[in-house]
């Protein structure tokens, strides 16, 4: 167990770790075990956020931002940086598919931007920390991607994606990373009156925008101490086997994959975990079974009796598709559903879904059947 008096200073990509899978935490935050392995999208998004960087530094300095210049740049830095060890895990795409992908995400965000005069660049890589409690015993902190102010008390944090998946409203309004950020502007420029969270899905060329009210801060602050807590106590670290390991560093080493024993279940859902493999496994009194075996009506089932306790509402329509409501919740209740609060479960719903577990409002069990019958 850690120490809390001692405990480290906590960012968002740290508590996400740990809830996509706890042994990959303590190989890489307590073990530190060194790794050279780079996926290709972490290649890709750390060339394209350089070059945003670059093209702010340039106006900084009051030089006009040619889209050819950049471009350049990028394709200076994407060769002086390639190494041996970015690996590719999608086998149907290409180095240079990447290599375009971020020229297009470049290309589109310039044109969409010039003259890049809205509002005063504040900091670029801009470091905040924050409390989330009164001590200072929890301790956060970040790195924004661009930090502007557009007057009159108003902030912006803007956050470039170059993922390939587009969020839903809901998701975003329920996300923690740029909200514990916006935490700790508030601490350094206690004169914002508004701020603002901005997302950059660069490859689809889209700006998503969401705000935080003083309720959902104070939420925020109580899970993440809780979650902070949680793996303060963590003695086991246990890992989760999920479509994220394809893409983690310490596959080599980890038990699930090297036929160790393994002392924890791999139906364990993580709630930064969005994506389904297609064929899911779980280990019961030894016995590996395929979830796609199990009956859909026995999971309807177990989903009903689930949601009577949980106080939830459910429907299934001809089709199979599965519907939710939870009755306690005033809609839309962050779940981005229809006005009536109703959400059709989803790859797209489930990262809200796991979010009213971490507020305490839905047990993980009940998250869990609902996940199984997506799966199924």
């Amino acid at each position: 167990m850690h120490k809390l008096g001692t405990s480290p200073v906590y960012s968002p990509s740290r508590i996400s770790t740990y809830e996509s899978c706890p042994r990959q935490y303590r190989y890489r935050y307590i073990d530190r075990i060194p790794r050279e392995e780079e996926s290709i999208e972490a290649f890709l998004g750390s060339r394209v956020h350089e070059a945003l960087n670059r093209l702010y530094r340039d106006l900084q300095l009051e030089k006009h931002p040619h889209l050819d210049e950049l471009l350049k740049y990028y394709d200076t830095e994407w060769r002086r940086r390639w190494h041996d060890q970015v690996r590719i895990v999608k086998r149907d795409r290409s180095i240079e598919d990447y290599k375009r992908l971020g020229e297009r995400c470049l290309k589109g965000y310039h044109d969409a931007h010039k003259p890049f005069d809205r509002g005063q660049t504040l900091g670029l890589e801009h470091r905040v920390t924050s409390s989330l409690d009164p001590a200072g015993r929890y301790r956060i902190q970040g790195y924004i991607d661009r930090l502007v102010s557009v007057g009159s008390g108003r902030y912006e944090i803007h956050d470039y994606k170059t993922s390939g998946r587009l969020p839903v409203q809901g998701v975003l309004d329920a996300d923690r990373q740029l909200a514990l950020y916006q935490l700790g502007v508030q601490g350094t420029w206690p004169q914002a009156k508004e701020i603002e969270l901005v997302w950059h899905y660069l490859a689809f060329g889209k700006e998503l925008r969401s705000r935080r009210t003083p309720e959902a801060l104070d939420r925020l602050k109580a899970t993440t101490i809780a979650l902070i807590d949680q793996i303060e106590a963590d003695t086991e670290f246990k890992p989760i086997k999920s479509t994220l390991c394809h893409w983690c560093a310490y596959k080599d080493i980890c038990p699930v994959w090297n036929d160790r024993p393994v002392t924890t279940s791999t139906l364990s859902i993580s709630a930064s975990d969005h994506r389904r493999s297609a064929e899911v496994t779980a280990q019961d009194d030894g016995q590996a079974f395929d979830l796609r075996a199990v009956s859909r009506e026995a999971l309807r089932e177990a989903i009903l009796a689930a949601a009577e306790t949980e106080g939830a509402e459910i429907r299934f329509t001809d089709h199979g598709d599965l519907w939710v409501r939870m009755a306690q919740l005033t809609p839309p209740a962050a779940l981005d559903g229809r006005a009536d609060g109703w959400t059709q479960l989803s790859d797209e719903s489930l990262p809200l879904l796991f979010r009213q577990v971490e507020r305490a409002r839905w047990s993980a069990t009940f998250v869990e059947k609902l996940e199984r019958y997506l799966a199924s």
